[in-house]
């Protein structure tokens, strides 16, 4: 029986972005089922239905890893991580972690945002290679890698 790919989020609205992220995570090797989406709003309503939907979503659980923008229209990633500590309570994707993928360096952003406790990385746009995130990968979700 072949084990399932990990399911991962990326949240950005911009193409090139997530572009540049899906080839850096093909560069490093990890082998992943990768879902997109292009703001907060996106990802929430794809996330509360995401247990209705099953079918039409390959693997065996919601997404284990999220890759998160902050400035982003309708729901920037600030307000996603409010609304995702809420939706955590609800639904079950409590094992579900975010890793920040912005190019804001913004220090007090990045105080609010690592205060989370689902928060496991920021990662700066352009400030990392393949190997950087297949170790931060690895470090965060690694049990779940084949």
């Amino acid at each position: 029986m072949k084990k399932t790919k990990p399911p991962i989020l990326i949240i950005d609205d911009n193409e090139v972005d997530r572009y540049i992220l899906k080839r850096l995570i093909k560069e490093a090797n990890l082998e992943l089922t990768v879902f997109e989406k292009n703001d907060g709003q996106e990802a929430l309503e794809f996330l509360e239905n995401y247990e209705a939907n099953r079918q039409e979503y390959p693997g065996d659980f919601p997404p284990i890893l999220i890759f998160l923008d902050i400035n982003m229209p309708r729901v920037n990633g600030m307000q996603f991580l409010e609304e995702f500590a809420e939706l955590r309570k609800i639904i079950e994707i409590s094992s579900c972690v975010v890793m920040m993928f912005s190019s804001s360096e913004r220090k007090e952003e990045k105080e609010i945002i690592m205060a989370y406790d689902f928060v496991k990385g920021y990662l700066v746009k352009g400030d990392f290679q393949a190997k950087d995130l297949k170790e931060k990968v690895q470090a965060v979700i690694g049990k779940y890698l084949i």
